[in-house]
């Protein structure tokens, strides 16, 4: 599992009643029918896949951001080291 994965996991856990979570959610968990499990499983999915995009879009914000960062230094004029030694 992706290290993604694990923590959309960990956060339906949390979120479904399981890993220690107390209060509604977890009674709405009790309560649940046989669909509540493959809801979960569902949402879980969504999660992923929503987390999965998210990363991919920041991964490749920063990939344009480098490549600009790389360009701009290209373009800066090149100084000698010690300007006051001819």
């Amino acid at each position: 599992m992706t290290v993604i994965s694990v923590a959309a996991l960990v956060v339906q856990l949390m979120s479904a009643g399981g890993a220690g979570a107390q209060g509604e959610q977890a009674a709405g968990r009790e309560r649940g029918g046989p669909g509540s499990v493959s809801t979960n499983l569902s949402a879980l999915k969504s999660e992923v896949s929503s987390l999965s995009e998210r990363f991919k879009a920041a991964r490749e914000r920063r990939r344009l951001q480098a490549e600009k960062e790389k360009q701009e230094w290209e373009r800066e004029p090149k100084t000698p080291a010690s300007p006051g030694r001819e």
